[in-house]
């Protein structure tokens, strides 16, 4: 006949079997500080006409070496960089960052690891984030081509969004810098 101390420990392995795992603090990354200082809601607080006149003056000059057909498909599929985020929200998601422009979410493990998405413009892309002390680096990386945006405040305490997009099918980079005051 077994004693109730069998029992005791009987129950206890079976409790260790079935019960699952509760994630120790050491699986939850982090929080990095870029995050924790730029999270929040944003919104746009530039001059449309003057940052759209920008976007289209570097887009044009990175197409400059295209024929007109060429110009043309390359003018349409870069037609996202036109479209003004009026609102930016940079949030934690679990182990993932969120940065969301308008009705766009990107979403991407804080651990740095590339995620298969849609990017803005329509095509697969690969999107992953790396942070700053004071900024977080976002990185679309599709076929042709990659957009990196940086996120970071200015003096003023304002988030400035600067776009980066290369190709080896353009003759240069399309940069821009769009600001955003950020909401209670």
């Amino acid at each position: 006949m077994q004693g109730p101390r069998v029992g005791v420990v009987i129950f206890a392995a079976a409790l260790c079997v079935c019960v699952p795992s509760v994630p120790s603090a050491a699986e939850t990354p982090e929080t990095p500080p870029a995050v924790t200082l730029l999270a929040g809601s944003y919104r746009y607080a530039g001059k449309w006409a003057e940052d759209e006149a920008k976007i289209q003056a570097s887009v044009e000059t990175a197409i400059s070496n295209l024929g007109w057909l060429g110009r043309r498909v390359a003018d349409s599929r870069l037609s996202s960089h036109r479209k003004r985020p009026t609102r930016v929200v940079i949030a934690r998601a679990g182990d993932n960052l969120s940065i969301t422009m308008n009705d766009y979410e990107a979403i991407a493990p804080l651990s740095g690891q590339p995620r298969d998405v849609i990017a803005p413009n329509n095509r697969d892309s690969k999107l992953s984030y790396k942070f700053a002390a004071d900024t977080i680096l976002q990185f679309f990386a599709g076929e042709h081509a990659k957009r990196k945006s940086t996120y970071s405040l200015n003096e003023r305490g304002q988030l400035v969004m600067t776009v980066t997009m290369t190709s080896e099918k353009l003759a240069g980079p399309i940069e821009y810098a769009l600001v955003y005051d950020r909401q209670p």
